[in-house]
């Protein structure tokens, strides 16, 4: 499923980055494919070919992550995708 996200935060790019690598080897149980775009200092955007939503959801509900969130004010906006031919 290709998934959206949408993180809006205070912090920067590498505070993001760093949260993001510390979901590496999780990640790729989920995640077959996916691409970052940075729209700004405090705001990403995850494009992500995702192949159990379980696993998304429980990567983004780990402690750490939850801490990194409350931290940073983050909001996290999910979209599913579909492709059009």
């Amino acid at each position: 499923m290709n998934v959206c996200v949408v993180s809006t935060y205070e912090g920067t790019t590498q505070d993001y980055m760093d949260l993001w690598d510390t979901l590496e080897e999780n990640r790729k149980k989920f995640v077959t494919d996916y691409d970052i775009g940075v729209v700004r200092e405090g705001k990403i955007i995850l494009m992500l070919n995702v192949t159990d939503m379980n696993g998304l959801q429980e990567a983004m509900t780990q402690p750490h992550v939850l801490e990194w969130d409350k931290k940073h004010n983050c909001v996290d906006v999910i979209y599913t995708l579909d492709k059009q031919s």
